[in-house]
């Protein structure tokens, strides 16, 4: 009886013209499917033959499941195209302007980094120590070297 399972097949009517896209017999074709799955319902395993038996069938429907699958994918994947394709060429118009638009916001953020580094001002610390530590004084001085302040000390 596993026969009818495996030589079902899955048949579509595609027609962009109308925009039909659908199972041809699609009445038949469940009844068909519900009559397979009535009877072939789920044994009871009770041996390692009938294990066997049980993982053949169980291959047997994965592989319908995804010849049905395949068919769906292939189907609407065929159908749509053009539609696809067309919004692909309209969205890459707005795409063009729209990495125009960053390549511009990107510039004027990096112009006004470099202006503001040009022209920010200059802080000045003032820092009072009532001790002369070296080690403090050094590492002050090394501060202020590495990054451009001015340091006197009293």
């Amino acid at each position: 009886m596993s026969e009818n399972i495996e030589t079902f097949e899955l048949e579509t009517i595609s027609d962009r013209k109308t925009g039909v896209l659908a199972i041809k017999g699609f009445d038949e074709t469940l009844q068909t499917a519900r009559q397979i799955v009535a009877e072939h319902p789920v044994p009871t395993i009770e041996n390692d033959a009938q294990k066997k038996d049980a993982k053949e069938f169980r291959a047997t429907l994965n592989k319908v499941i995804k010849a049905i699958d395949r068919r769906r994918i292939d189907t609407v994947a065929d159908y749509t195209a053009d539609f696809e394709d067309a919004c692909k060429q309209i969205k890459a118009v707005f795409v063009e302007l729209e990495q125009g638009y960053k390549a511009e916001l990107e510039r004027y953020d990096k112009s006004k980094e470099v202006a503001s580094v040009e022209t920010a001002p200059t802080t000045k610390y003032v820092a009072t120590i009532k001790f002369t530590d070296p080690k403090l004084v050094k590492k002050l001085t090394d501060f202020c070297a590495k990054n451009g302040c001015d340091l006197s000390i009293k």
